[in-house]
């Protein structure tokens, strides 16, 4: 997927970048894999990878197998900026709950915005999601965050298909795709 988007969207990373992945479940352990392999494809080092959850549990099989590789944290991604320092140039967003949460556009809002505070000048996020109702809010979050699009639709690498919604869509894991670069200031 990265190396589909990346060279597309005009993103180039530097040698050994700061990767942040926010949500990162026990997911990590591919996108830590997928991200690693892009940069040696590059010639680029590793990554200096961070993985970011609510709890500690939500990625306690991940600690296992990336031990001394990435480094976790629980906390709340609405505050990210209380528990991290430094600058990143990649931020990996994957299936923000934007329809299916109460609140959810209120608290991906936020998560957008903190994200920004943290990536470096030239950092770029990716965000995927399972359907269309929650990658069309995605969409405008990203946009209000004030990040600069520069792809959006459907992913040519998407996952697994797990499920059916309500309306017929097929849910797949990183069915749709939004590539954003950091913008000059949000909304």
């Amino acid at each position: 997927m990265l190396r589909e988007y990346l060279p597309k969207c005009g993103i180039t990373l530097c040698e050994n970048p700061s990767v942040l992945n926010i949500g990162c479940g026990n997911n990590v352990k591919w996108n830590y894999l997928g991200v690693t392999l892009y940069l040696a494809d590059q010639g680029l080092g590793m990554p200096n990878y961070v993985g970011v959850d609510m709890e500690e549990g939500a990625f306690a099989e991940a600690r296992k197998a990336l031990d001394g590789l990435v480094s976790f944290v629980a906390g709340d991604a609405q505050k990210l900026t209380e528990f991290l320092a430094g600058t990143y140039q990649l931020a990996i967003l994957e299936h923000p709950n934007f329809t299916t949460s109460p609140k959810g556009s209120k608290v991906w809002q936020k998560i957008l915005h903190e994200t920004a505070k943290l990536l470096d000048v030239n950092g770029a996020i990716i965000l995927t999601s399972f359907w269309l109702n929650d990658h069309m809010p995605a969409m405008v979050a990203v946009d209000r965050a004030g990040y600069e699009i520069v792809y959006n639709g459907r992913n040519k690498f998407p996952g697994k298909r797990f499920d059916t919604a309500e309306n017929g869509e097929l849910l797949q894991f990183d069915k749709y795709i939004i590539v954003a670069k950091k913008g000059a200031s949000p909304e």
